[in-house]
């Protein structure tokens, strides 16, 4: 007998809540959960740390949460960017300032009455399981708040971002110049007639360096293994735009094979460039999308380093045993993702893996759900939206899970598949790609519970399909 799909929707009578809901965040994936929560009628409660919508986007967020600068723009294009449900204006630009980004969250917001929803400047301090055996309708969740109110729910949704706590490496020896993460980067001028070192060759990286090196005397890059750029525009279109949805159906190999040779002909390969040669093929690790980095390379005004082997003071030394004097370092190097009201025995995010059915939920905790916590080739915006709507579904019953056992198994499948594809790294924990996964969930979201007769014969009369 084939095992029996279960609802995360839950049942009154096994336990009273405060609410159906809650949501954490209000950054892109907060608002997505809390329009689908709002959407179907689910009760629910939302929380903020800051004091305004829009997360990382908003380079003035008190959240502590931004990672916005000056001159960022979205690496990828306007309409694959956009939620799904809320088209940005066509007059925008292809690649809009974080400032329009700042505005569409702002105003997703207040369209969909979303603001008056949140309880901005509450910082959630503790989620907890509540007793149960861990069946449907049986197990619940306490959230407590700064200031120390405790409230109960039947799910949670956390959608608090992945760019948690910046990550620097430790390098041997010591600097006596100024050092700082990305995090922490706003705009140019501190680079200004001095020597700058970045290290990491993630977009930030590659954005911070092209920056610096229209100002600083010298701009070294360091890098370990070399990386794929994609340029944001190819033969006149925004590259992400010679994709489509028929790359979900497509085999992987056939997929980056058109990839190796769309990059090859527009931009040429990265030795060819000034780059040394990747020692991964493309897509085996995350791409870096930048139209400038080549430029600045072929001119001089960037140049190229290995890694790190150790801080001297106000120099730096390389494994290839070159030394450059610096007066700033950047560290471009990621993020770890951090949980903190989360126990480690209800759930951790250790060296940022997170292993969960859809990269949204563990069987392991019923009614705990994860939004955003992904990163593709792309934009993650459209795909939160997407995973808030199988989750409100979830809640409601109008989608069912599979087996517990069939969600290990998923489980288990996509870690290996992570694992044989990608650069063994913490940076690659999370990659979707983004045809594949927005259809996985559009048929996550098709499963339904099998109607009895009664169902079937009283739906059409309340109006329900």
């Amino acid at each position: 007998m084939a095992p029996t799909p279960r609802s995360a929707a839950t049942d009154n009578s096994a336990q009273t809540f405060d609410a159906d809901a809650c949501v954490v965040g209000a950054g892109p994936a907060g608002l997505a959960a809390g329009k689908a929560m709002a959407d179907r009628g689910i009760t629910f409660d939302w929380f903020e740390k800051g004091s305004m919508v829009g997360g990382l986007w908003r380079i003035d967020n008190d959240n502590d949460g931004s990672a916005a600068y000056e001159t960022l723009h979205l690496n990828s294009s306007r309409p694959l960017t956009q939620y799904p449900s809320y088209p940005m204006p066509e007059h925008w630009p292809d690649f809009p300032h974080h400032t329009l980004m700042a505005q569409y969250f702002q105003k997703f917001a207040e369209d969909n009455g979303l603001v008056e929803r949140i309880t901005f400047r509450s910082p959630v301090t503790r989620i907890e399981p509540l007793p149960g055996d861990g069946l449907p309708g049986r197990q619940g969740w306490a959230v407590t708040t700064d200031g120390g109110r405790t409230r109960t729910y039947r799910s949670v949704l956390v959608a608090t971002g992945h760019h948690g706590v910046p990550k620097q490496p430790q390098f041997a020896g010591s600097f006596s110049g100024r050092s700082l993460h990305a995090h922490e980067y706003v705009e140019p001028s501190m680079f200004e007639g001095r020597d700058v070192l970045v290290v990491g060759v993630g977009n930030s990286g590659m954005d911070i360096s092209c920056e610096a090196s229209r100002v600083a005397r010298n701009v070294y890059l360091s890098t370990r293994h070399g990386v794929h750029v994609i340029p944001k525009y190819a033969f006149g279109r925004p590259i992400d735009q010679f994709t489509s949805p028929l790359f979900a159906y497509i085999p992987f190999p056939v997929e980056r094979k058109l990839y190796e040779m769309l990059i090859r002909l527009s931009t040429g390969r990265p030795q060819d460039r000034g780059l040394p040669k990747p020692d991964h093929r493309l897509l085996s690790a995350h791409p870096t999308v930048s139209s400038e980095l080549y430029d600045r390379v072929g001119h001089g005004d960037i140049t190229i380093k290995p890694d790190v082997d150790r801080l001297d003071g106000d120099s730096v030394r390389f494994v290839d045993g070159s030394r450059e004097h610096v007066d700033v370092v950047v560290y471009a190097t990621g993020y770890r993702v951090s949980l903190p009201f989360l126990a480690p025995d209800v759930y951790d995010p250790a060296g940022n893996s997170m292993p969960l059915y859809q990269r949204v939920l563990t069987p392991d905790r019923p009614g705990l759900f994860f939004i955003g916590f992904i990163q593709t080739v792309g934009s993650n915006i459209s795909l939160v939206e997407l995973q808030s709507d199988w989750v409100g579904d979830l809640i409601t019953g109008a989608s069912q899970l599979p087996s517990d056992a069939e969600m290990r198994d998923w489980i288990a499948t996509d870690q290996a598949a992570l694992a044989h594809r990608y650069v063994r790294s913490e940076r690659h924990t999370m990659q979707v790609d983004f045809w594949r996964y927005r259809r996985a969930l559009k048929e996550a979201r098709s499963r339904k519970k099998n109607p009895t007769l009664v169902e079937r014969l009283t739906r059409p009369l309340l109006g329900l399909r």
